[in-house]
C-alpha cells in the first residue's frame, strides 16, 4: 500500500510540473500569435500555398513547418487535466 501512495505522489508531482511546462507553452504560443512579423510571414505561407505560385524554397519550408505546428496544436493539452483523468 506504502509503494501505492508513493507513485500516486510522484504522479501526482509529476502531473503539477507538467502544468507549469504546459502553461509556459500556451504563454509563449500566445505571444508568438500577437508578433506581428510572425502573424505576416502565416499570412504569406498561406497566400503561397493556397495560389500555387512557382516554386520558392523557403516559402514551401515555412509553410510546411507552418502545417505541423497547426497539426501538433491539436495534441497539447491546455493543462495538466488530461493526465490527470489518464
Amino acid at each position: 500500500m506504502e509503494t501505492t501512495i508513493e507513485k500516486l505522489q510522484k504522479l501526482y508531482q509529476s502531473v503539477q510540473k507538467l502544468e507549469t511546462v504546459l502553461q509556459e507553452v500556451w504563454s509563449g504560443i500566445d505571444e508568438l500569435g500577437a508578433d506581428e512579423h510572425f502573424s505576416d510571414l502565416l499570412q504569406r505561407a498561406k497566400q503561397y500555398m493556397r495560389k500555387k505560385q512557382p516554386s520558392n524554397e523557403n516559402m514551401e519550408e515555412l509553410a510546411e513547418r507552418i502545417d505541423q505546428f497547426d497539426n501538433s496544436m491539436g495534441e497539447l493539452p491546455e493543462d495538466g487535466t488530461v493526465v490527470i483523468d489518464l
